[in-house]
């Protein structure tokens, strides 16, 4: 399974986003939803829509392309309003966000400030709120009942949502958005839609290889196109790729003790991993000190334990990205002492 890396997913923020249009990625949920938008009666009560798809698939790009279309074209009827979805712990949260963003004059009842807000301006609110699974998680049914109902009065915002996955709130019958989302399903970001982005442009071997550090979103894309800008040599890439992180990294490193620092300098020196007598052996440190805490760095997610016989195994570092800027950041291991 890939690792998620929280520094390498956009999250979609709050105010004016430029996007680059032409990027053609999810072009037929991208169309279908414009689409959705221009041709419907204002005034009319509005299906919620969810783009469901796993990290890096492009559900946040999306939205930012559909905000930057409703700025672009059809700004004199609808405006956008841009939520992060770990910032809700109520439905008033939303209503709230949405008063503040419009700056207008704020009275007690903020939804009703929203509705009055869309009567003076001739406008109808695209509410965009990301990774709303966060909103589900933290309310209960019956506030969901509420925001639904909320929702489904003639001309309230338009609700276009994200998640990674669909919930149960989402298809349990007695669950009060049950039925209630049309939902569209994004697959996760291919090479090759990459390849036919980049249109020859970029040697797609080395961007190949940048991008096997990461996972498949769109920053990191752009992240791998930016180094391949400024490098003139193909052994550069992975240097270039290391210094970016750097920060994060050795934050990360340093909060660690000495001898997961001894463990990891060693296991980020293999490309096959490296068993229990070999770690030991590397960094000349007796079982006692050594098991403890690979079971520790071993909860804690940052190795895993590839098991070949009950009593053996083999450890290596889960997060790549780290690996990489483990191997040209840590004191260097003897090569002939490696497996």
């Amino acid at each position: 399974m890939q690792t998620k890396l929280p520094i390498l997913h956009e999250t979609l923020l709050s105010y004016d986003i430029k996007t680059r249009d032409i990027l053609a990625i999810n072009e037929d949920a991208y169309t279908s939803l414009t689409k959705h938008l221009s041709t419907g009666d204002i005034s009319k009560t509005a299906q919620p829509n969810l783009i469901v798809g796993e990290s890096g698939s492009g559900k946040t790009f999306l939205m930012k392309r559909l905000c930057g279309s409703i700025k672009k074209d059809t700004g004199n009827t609808l405006h956008p309003i841009v939520i992060e979805g770990k910032t809700l712990f109520s439905t008033e949260d939303i209503w709230l966000q949405c008063v503040l963003q419009l700056k207008t004059e704020q009275s007690d009842d903020c939804f009703d400030t929203i509705l009055k807000w869309q009567e003076l301006s001739s406008k109808r609110i695209v509410l965009f709120v990301d990774n709303i699974q966060y909103y589900f998680e933290r309310t209960d049914n019956t506030e969901q009942y509420g925001l639904r109902g909320k929702l489904n009065r003639r001309g309230a915002p338009i609700l276009i949502a994200s998640s990674e996955q669909v919930l149960p709130a989402f298809t349990e019958y007695d669950a009060a958005f049950f039925d209630g989302f049309k939902i569209t399903y994004l697959k996760p970001l291919s090479l090759s839609a990459i390849e036919d982005f980049t249109k020859g442009k970029y040697d797609i071997v080395r961007l190949e290889k940048i991008m096997s550090y990461m996972p498949k979103t769109i920053r990191s894309m752009f992240i791998a196109i930016e180094i391949l800008d400024k490098s003139d040599d193909s052994k550069k890439d992975l240097t270039f790729l290391s210094d970016y992180f750097f920060s994060h990294y050795q934050e990360r490193f340093d909060a660690t003790s000495i001898q997961t620092q001894r463990i990891l300098s060693a296991l980020s020196q293999s490309d096959s991993g490296l068993t229990l007598s070999e770690i030991r052996k590397i960094t000349r440190q007796g079982n006692g000190k050594i098991s403890p805490y690979l079971k520790l760095m071993a909860d804690q997610r940052l190795i895993n334990k590839e098991a070949k016989t009950l009593r053996g195994g083999v450890y290596f570092i889960i997060d790549q990205l780290f690996k990489l800027w483990l191997r040209h950041n840590t004191a260097p291991i003897i090569k002939n002492e490696l497996p």
